[in-house]
């Protein structure tokens, strides 16, 4: 009798798969997690370290218009800014909603706010605000970065 519960357990575990619920639990920490990687490099201004969430061929379209298509260029990109006009600033992102789209793909939309930001006099800046939806893609068991998109809403009318 022993072995026929074993045997029904051992099936039901093969053949029932993984809770829905425990999937889309692991994809939203993957992708947390993802995320946090990057605002770990960005705040150390280390642009490889914040490129590799990204696919090799992963884009970047930034508020101001531009895109960065592949890891290589986006880490040049992210060099260029963290050494330059966004030396010294902090990066904090909200997650606003992760939602898995087919068992490879998934849709993070998130709020962003970069901090510390500098005028070349030296000056103080306010800080900047917008908004991102990233498409995040199944990659040799990682969740990695295919496409990003962020804006800033223009300022609410007086």
């Amino acid at each position: 009798m022993r072995n026929h519960w074993t045997a029904a357990v051992a099936s039901f575990i093969l053949f029932a798969g993984p809770s829905p619920v425990l999937a889309e639990e692991t994809v939203e920490a993957a992708i947390r997690a993802r995320m946090e990687q990057y605002v770990a490099a960005w705040n150390r201004g280390a642009a490889e370290d914040a490129a590799a969430v990204y696919m090799e061929d992963g884009t970047h379209t930034y508020v101001f218009g531009y895109t960065h298509r592949g890891r290589t260029e986006i880490a040049k990109g992210l060099e260029e800014l963290l050494g330059g006009p966004m030396k010294g600033s902090q990066l904090a992102i909200e997650t606003l909603d992760i939602r898995q789209l087919s068992p490879d793909v998934a849709v993070e939309e998130e709020a962003f706010t970069i901090s510390g930001l500098e005028a070349p006099d030296g000056t103080d800046l306010p800080a900047a605000k917008g908004l991102c939806l990233a498409v995040y893609k199944m990659v040799d068991g990682e969740w990695l970065g295919a496409a990003v998109q962020c804006m800033m809403p223009p300022p609410a009318p007086p």
